[in-house]
């Protein structure tokens, strides 16, 4: 099960979830589709389009075009590769729109066109893999200079950092991972296909990646990009992309929710929360003043603290509990 901290991160999660949910069983069909059109046209070797399209789309309120093309013609792993390609596009997005809305909510600020702790994030630290300028890590040092809640940090922390998906140490190996998949899916976009020198460049900082650097049960995943040459993309890759963006999320979502901004977003919430006043009296027994505020904790939206007194520090120093 997921845990996240900000609400932008819960979204996240969900249309992770969303998008696989649609991407299984829709390759699940294309390939039954396959399978009995191949055994139609097996049958009926002069069956027109019109007769195809009337056999096995009738009720869909879609006409299918060229069905012996798609499903007798056209290779299984050319469709993959279409399929990785939009799970590859689309995580990509996700990523982007995640880290867009997350800086904003902690800095008020809607990024520019240059450079931004929404766009830093999404590259390794200064210093690796030829980064010059700010990265990863770059960036969450940044926030906490900002300022630190030690009692977030005692409360929430031990908990979202728990996750098996957080992966502090590999951020430098994860984000030139995906270097690699956002290269490959700016040539798609922007290069009819063809790999780009950033690319190429791309792929050479993720060739020297092993199952360490990027906290994997295997090496990465990799198909070697030429300039100018034509890319092939596996639905592996995606998949592989699907992992380390999630694996970004948590890490950072994590590192995030000690900071000060993270404090009042948290107290935000516990203020926000219906009928949350008739808990406001905290028991004087140690074990029922722990339920009691771990109770408020999931009321908000939030997880059972791994230090109940830390919570209730914030509560009455909020004057939401006494």
């Amino acid at each position: 099960m997921q845990q996240f901290f900000f609400a932008e991160s819960k979204a996240f999660g969900s249309r992770v979830e969303q998008l696989f949910n649609f991407i299984h069983p829709a390759s699940v069909a294309l390939w039954n589709l396959r399978w009995q059109v191949q055994g139609f046209v097996s049958a009926s070797p002069g069956a027109t389009e019109a007769e195809l399209s009337g056999r096995f789309s009738s009720g869909s309120g879609i006409k299918a075009s060229n069905l012996k093309e798609v499903c007798v013609e056209t290779p299984w792993e050319s469709q993959m590769g279409q399929f990785a390609q939009i799970v590859g596009a689309n995580m990509i997005a996700l990523y982007e729109g995640w880290s867009e809305e997350i800086f904003f909510k902690l800095t008020g600020k809607r990024p520019g066109r240059g450079p931004g702790p929404s766009k830093d994030i999404q590259f390794p630290s200064r210093g690796q893999f030829g980064r010059v300028t700010k990265g990863v890590r770059d960036v969450l040092a940044d926030m906490h200079a900002i300022g630190i809640s030690s009692e977030m940090k005692a409360a929430f922390f031990p908990v979202y950092s728990a996750s098996k998906k957080y992966s502090h140490n590999e951020l430098d190996g994860l984000t030139a991972l995906y270097r690699y998949h956002k290269e490959i899916r700016n040539s798609f976009m922007h290069g009819g296909g063809l790999a780009s020198k950033v690319a190429e460049a791309a792929w050479r900082n993720a060739s020297t990646l092993t199952k360490v650097d990027i906290g994997g049960k295997a090496d990465p995943i990799l198909t070697q990009i030429t300039e100018g040459q034509s890319i092939t993309y596996t639905i592996e890759e995606a998949i592989q992309l699907a992992d380390v963006i999630i694996r970004l999320v948590h890490t950072i979502d994590a590192e995030l929710s000690y900071s000060s901004q993270a404090e009042q977003y948290f107290l935000d919430a516990w203020k926000a929360s219906s009928g949350i006043l008739k808990l406001q009296q905290l028991p004087t027994d140690t074990v029922r003043r722990d339920r009691r505020i771990a109770k408020i904790c999931r009321k908000v939206g939030f997880v059972t603290p791994a230090d109940p007194a830390a919570a209730i520090t914030l509560g009455k120093r909020a004057g939401m509990i006494s």
